[in-house]
């Protein structure tokens, strides 16, 4: 429960309007610089979880966290600590734009959903995801399809092998309900689900 306890333990989950603009600032320093949350995680020794919370605005990263992140960024930690980005090397060798394509509206009533889980991309959930169909990413397992603090949103239709599924499973003995899991669908039979994740790459089989 390492990581699950980092996770909520790391300031309130409380979302302002400094914690988004900071947060929204170390994700573009560290895209343009070209690196993954996990580099930032082993930089300043913390769970990659910590810093999807940071990114997404879930909570800002304590004083020490942040000049850290704006060292290896190589950013102005004043100008972070305001959510601006202001590189003070090679500022003509990072990338100016993040591709992206604008998300499919999500379906509407009834499929309107609150957001309560969490899921794991990893080898032992950690957290229940309480039947739900939208929760957040803590690992990095599957980087770069999900990276932590990403929301995922479960739904639409059947899966069928090369999608990207959420897999609960039953709940232990004691325990109200199942862990859940971030995994690609190699293939599915009566008894088993073979599935594969992508750091470090395996394959899993959930029975």
């Amino acid at each position: 429960m390492d990581e699950i306890d980092s996770y909520v333990s790391d300031g309130a989950m409380a979302k302002t309007s400094l914690s988004i603009k900071v947060g929204a600032a170390i994700r573009k320093a560290r895209k343009q610089r070209g690196l993954v949350m996990r580099h930032i995680a082993e930089h300043n020794d913390t769970d990659v979880a910590a810093v999807g919370n940071w990114e997404t605005g879930r909570n800002l990263p304590k004083t020490e966290n942040l000049l850290k992140t704006a060292a290896f960024l190589r950013v102005d930690p004043v100008a972070l600590g305001k959510g601006e980005v202001v590189f003070l090397d090679d500022a003509d060798n990072v990338a100016d734009a993040e591709i992206v394509t604008d998300p499919a509206p999500l379906p509407v009533n009834p499929m309107d959903i609150e957001l309560l889980g969490v899921a794991v991309g990893g080898d032992d959930g950690d957290f229940t995801f309480n039947g739900e169909r939208a929760g957040y990413v803590l690992s990095d397992s599957m980087v770069p399809r999900y990276e932590p603090g990403d929301m995922i949103y479960c739904g639409g239709r059947d899966a069928v092998p090369g999608d990207h599924v959420v897999i609960e499973t039953l709940p232990e003995e004691g325990e109200r309900n199942g862990k859940a899991f971030v995994k690609k669908l190699v293939r599915r039979t009566a008894g088993e689900l073979v599935v594969e994740q992508y750091n470090p790459p395996k394959t899993l089989t959930f029975n």
